[in-house]
């Protein structure tokens, strides 16, 4: 069993203190979504600090918070204190359980100061930490595969496409060269020429 316990207490965002080596990073877009779920439906989660308020988890919350001019650095938030310090190497193992698995952002450079073996140990596979060679590597299932192009537009496949995230959707939009919304039920691609029959007429034999 843990010698560590966890209690509830209350900080103001400026009380709390970030993480140099924290490895996760935010997108503008996630940020914005991370302050409009604070305005809608207020903290959901804790933010996780030791004893002397350094950040364990919720630097991001912290940083997209105290920005923001609705709440501010003097906003108090709920967080979860351990009854000790963590040491460097317990901080590193909890931000990679916390987070390994779901669908986030890592600063490489910072994780690249990590220990290979603790982060494979953690969770992180072979290959998403550039290792050759490795069977789990979804890329290796390629290999070989032949290229395939099509050349006649008339005949066409239907291809769905589930994304993460917003930002996720919106790089696809960028690469594709196409708006996609929320609303867009299909695109062409190569995009498809829009017809336009304003200066048209129908036309029979008895005309």
């Amino acid at each position: 069993m843990s010698d560590i316990t966890w209690t509830n207490e209350q900080r103001r965002l400026s009380e709390l203190i970030p993480w140099e080596r924290n490895p996760r990073k935010i997108e503008d877009i996630e940020a914005q979504r991370l302050g409009k779920s604070l305005s809608d439906f207020g903290q959901v989660q804790t933010i996780a600090i030791g004893p002397d308020n350094s950040i364990y988890d919720g630097h991001q919350r912290q940083l997209v918070w105290s920005a923001l001019d609705k709440f501010g650095p003097d906003y108090v938030v709920d967080v979860r204190m351990s009854s000790r310090l963590l040491i460097e190497k317990e901080r590193e193992k909890l931000v990679i359980y916390l987070h390994k698995g779901t669908v986030a952002d890592w600063d490489w450079e910072q994780l690249d100061t990590f220990e290979l073996s603790d982060l494979q140990d953690w969770g992180f596979k072979n290959y998403e930490l550039g290792i050759v060679d490795d069977p789990d590597d979804p890329n290796e299932l390629w290999e070989g595969m032949p290229e395939f192009e099509q050349e006649d537009l008339t005949a066409y496949q239907t291809i769905k496409v589930r994304f993460a995230s917003e930002g996720d959707r919106e790089a696809f939009a960028e690469l594709v060269g196409q708006k996609i919304t929320e609303k867009t039920p299909s695109i062409w691609y190569p995009a498809a020429e829009i017809a336009h029959f304003a200066d048209k007429r129908w036309i029979t034999d008895e005309s």
